[in-house]
């Protein structure tokens, strides 16, 4: 390889370090993402139980509002049955009180079975918090150790970008532009060596895509030291120093 192609070989193998140690921060904070996801999928959990027990005690208030209602109702029927004149006054006071202890009875056990829905969406409502805050820790302890990985590795990042400042002096800008639009692309794999299928046929490929070369692209590679890019992918290729025409 010619300057041009050496200092982006040497390009590309520091973008590789670079890249792998951004790698290693991005899985990070992916999981602490994902565990921000999950803390926020709980705390609505949270939020619904919590409105379904307020829903379901006011249901219970009513309920216990309704039966003192119909306690007092039921006393002045007792006091008017005890004051009947009739027999048949008298049966429709009883046919009243009678309608009156049923309907009540209805009503407590709605309320009991109420109460028991609330003991139990309080107790799914304490679960869900407490693997909240299980969530929450780990979200905390992966925080941490990003925030470790990154002091740990600043000197490392800072080295190598320091190298990758000087090694890019020596290409034309117009060709840096070239290879880090590539680079972006393709995930720092901005160059691909040219792989040797069959000397003889003359069959060549792309290391990167795997896709056939043409001898002029790869004699471009061996002789010039221009950029020749791959037809299917597009990235920078060169001949290694074992490559064979």
């Amino acid at each position: 390889m010619g300057a041009t192609l050496d200092a982006l070989h040497a390009l590309q193998e520091i973008e590789h370090k670079l890249a792998t140690i951004r790698g290693k921060a991005d899985a990070k904070r992916r999981q602490i993402r994902i565990h921000a996801r999950a803390i926020a999928k709980k705390e609505a959990l949270i939020e619904e139980k919590r409105q379904s027990i307020q829903q379901s005690q006011m249901e219970v208030d009513r309920i216990d509002l309704d039966v003192q209602t119909k306690e007092a109702e039921l006393s002045k029927h007792r006091e008017a049955l005890n004051a009947a004149k009739t027999n048949k006054e008298y049966a429709a006071i009883l046919t009243a009180i009678n309608t009156e202890k049923a309907d009540n009875t209805k009503q407590e056990s709605r309320q009991l079975e109420l109460m028991a829905t609330v003991d139990s969406l309080r107790a799914e409502c304490e679960e869900i918090v407490v693997e909240r805050e299980r969530v929450a820790g780990r979200e905390a302890e992966t925080e941490r150790a990003l925030q470790a990985y990154l002091d740990g590795s600043a000197a490392e990042v800072g080295r190598l970008e320091g190298m990758r400042d000087d090694t890019a002096k020596g290409v034309p800008p117009s060709v840096l532009s070239v290879f880090q639009r590539i680079a972006e692309r393709h995930d720092a794999e901005a160059m691909a060596e040219v792989l040797v299928l069959n000397v003889k046929r003359g069959e060549y490929a792309c290391g990167g895509c795997n896709m056939a070369m043409t001898l002029q692209q790869v004699i471009g590679c061996k002789e010039r030291d221009d950029l020749v890019l791959c037809d299917s992918c597009g990235r920078i290729l060169y001949v290694g120093p074992d490559g064979v025409l």
